[in-house]
């Protein structure tokens, strides 16, 4: 769904959001995983495509909220380095994020296209500006599970031909643990 996203809506996502992918399917394991609060990253390799998932104890709505909740994140990811919101209309949001980590660092651009009612929230890499990565793009989805929700963490990165694999890796699946907790520690307190 997330591959489609980027070619059929391009950088600016605004006009119309695609629908949603039904709820996603877990294996056994990955369910006694998210029974006992564990964030489950599926991680394919550099351009493919990362989905993470977690359960909470909140409400759908009060996970959106804490979704486009941005400006947390620079407390709760170690690599970020500055972030500054440069757009924002009612159900859009553009992004300004530098992250460093050992001696890499990249500037990129996202912009953010959501339905908050519905749980639904698509991003891309805004190509109108200038980024050190090739491309970004994902979705959040937050739906209700039991007795609280479920949010699916989608994304596609490619960083520039300079990245390392282990840095690649690092930034698709222990930044995606950081900031779905980070997104569960403030949508629980609501």
């Amino acid at each position: 769904m997330t591959l489609l996203l980027a070619a059929t809506f391009g950088a600016s996502l605004a006009a119309a959001l695609p629908p949603a992918p039904a709820p996603i399917p877990v294996t056994a394991e990955e369910q006694a995983d998210l029974t006992g609060r564990a964030v489950v990253v599926r991680y394919q390799g550099p351009g493919k495509e990362t989905t993470a998932i977690m359960d909470m104890r909140a409400a759908p709505g009060d996970v959106m909220d804490a979704v486009m909740d941005l400006e947390p994140r620079q407390r709760e990811l170690s690599g970020i380095k500055s972030f500054e919101i440069y757009e924002q209309s009612p159900g859009h949001v553009g992004a300004r994020w530098e992250v460093g980590i050992a001696m890499f660092s990249a500037v990129f651009h996202i912009q953010y296209d959501y339905e908050a009612a519905s749980g639904w929230c698509v991003y891309a890499l805004d190509e109108s500006r200038d980024n050190t990565i090739v491309s970004s793009r994902g979705s959040y989805q937050v739906y209700a599970q039991g007795d609280g929700s479920r949010m699916v963490y989608r994304s596609v990165s490619v960083g520039s031909d300079s990245t390392p694999e282990w840095l690649s890796k690092k930034l698709a699946t222990g930044s995606a643990k950081d900031m779905l907790e980070g997104i569960r520690a403030r949508a629980e307190a609501r």
